[in-house]
């Protein structure tokens, strides 16, 4: 499952905490600082970790060269760091080659509920059943935020953001 799943502020403040702290912390010790459940975390850990913002290895965490590159950058530069790295996801490269192949130059949200599904990407909500409308917020959330994608919401369809 390669969709990061934290909030890009969430993620920024993780690591900006995490670089007041000389860049390396016990993750009890900058959940407790955080105020932060453990299990609230583990979605900040995994998409640092899949953004290559930061290292997680028994027990500790680190911020790795890039993340201190992303901590300096402006945010402009910012989000072109991690655009270069969601592009190129399996997911997110699936999905917009999808869009690529599809006549009428977009695909609907159906389109991508069933893209997700059977890419087995879904998490497992509590009863056990795939949770996919989770991930396509998260396709969503970052596809817009990193200017890969668009989505009308009214007429729910995602096309490729031009340049």
């Amino acid at each position: 499952m390669d969709i990061p799943k934290a909030h890009y502020t969430v993620l920024l403040g993780f690591v900006e905490v995490l670089d007041d702290l000389g860049g390396k912390s016990d993750v009890a010790g900058i959940a407790s600082r955080q105020g932060l459940e453990l299990d609230d975390l583990v979605p900040i850990l995994e998409t640092g970790e899949m953004l290559g913002l930061i290292q997680v290895s028994a027990g500790e965490v680190s911020i790795t060269e890039k993340g201190h590159l992303f901590i300096v950058a402006n945010p402009k530069a910012r989000k072109k760091m991690l655009k270069d790295v969601v592009v190129n996801l399996d997911t997110f490269k699936k999905l917009i080659d999808l869009v690529k192949q599809s006549d009428k130059g977009y695909i609907t949200k159906d389109e991508v509920l069933e893209f997700v599904s059977n890419e087995s990407l879904a998490t497992q909500s509590p009863d056990g059943d795939p949770d996919i409308s989770d991930e396509f917020n998260w396709i969503v959330e970052w596809g817009r935020l990193l200017l890969i994608l668009n989505y009308d919401a009214n007429e729910e369809i995602i096309s490729i953001r031009k340049k």
